[in-house]
């Protein structure tokens, strides 16, 4: 004798296909869109190098699979996949060009392209370093990477040296900057500075808004 389906074991039946078709929807959806984003990437052969021409006519030895891990890095955001690749691989190959060395004071370098050093957000935050070689002329562009992207800048001195001074914190835990070192002839860079601020890891980080609110004065 078979066991009587019950309404409830009929709904359990029928809303459980739904579920399943509609999971099968979502993931059959996403492997396509993954699939026509990661066809728009360039595909560079690994541990090969590739020499490219700035407007200088300067040649840049640029390591294939660290450039390939940054345009992989901007295409993860779905608002960034309609950008062509050209736009997308001008923008980020400054962060994997060899050139200038870079130390930043204080900071611990994790051998990315990125320094990290803890503060407090109530604490003035000063990027300074030293470059080398020194370049006979230069500057140094810190910005946000969230929120306001006004520059800071500050000149390379002749031994190297630079100092950006009294940057305003936000409340939040990553307070990251964008350095751009621009000393022609020699090739642009850009690192990843962050202040992590202590008192701030519980908070997290908050809206856009929010983020935007938050001025970028540097009065005292």
């Amino acid at each position: 004798m078979q066991p009587r389906l019950t309404l409830r074991l009929r709904l359990t039946v029928v809303f459980g296909g739904l579920l399943a078709v509609v999971a099968a929807t979502l993931l059959g959806t996403a492997a396509v869109v993954l699939d026509r984003t990661v066809r728009t990437i360039p595909q560079f052969p690994a541990g090969q190098t590739l020499l490219l021409r700035d407007s200088t006519g300067q040649l840049r030895a640029v390591d294939a699979a660290a450039l390939r891990d940054q345009i992989d890095s901007a295409y993860f955001a779905v608002a960034e996949q309609r950008r062509p690749v050209a736009d997308v691989c001008a923008e980020v190959i400054a962060f994997v060009t060899p050139g200038l060395r870079v130390t930043f004071d204080g900071a611990k370098d994790q051998r990315d392209g990125t320094f990290t050093v803890e503060t407090r957000s109530d604490k003035r935050l000063t990027i300074s370093g030293r470059i080398e070689p020194p370049p006979a002329q230069g500057r140094i562009v810190a910005r946000r990477e969230l929120g306001s992207r006004a520059p800071h800048a500050a000149a390379i001195a002749a031994d190297g040296r630079f100092v950006i001074p009294r940057l305003r914190l936000r409340k939040i835990a990553d307070n990251s900057f964008i350095v751009a070192i621009e000393a022609p002839p020699n090739a642009p860079r850009k690192l990843l500075f962050t202040a992590i601020c202590l008192d701030c890891l519980a908070g997290g980080t908050p809206a856009p808004a929010q983020q935007a609110a938050t001025g970028d004065s540097e009065a005292p």
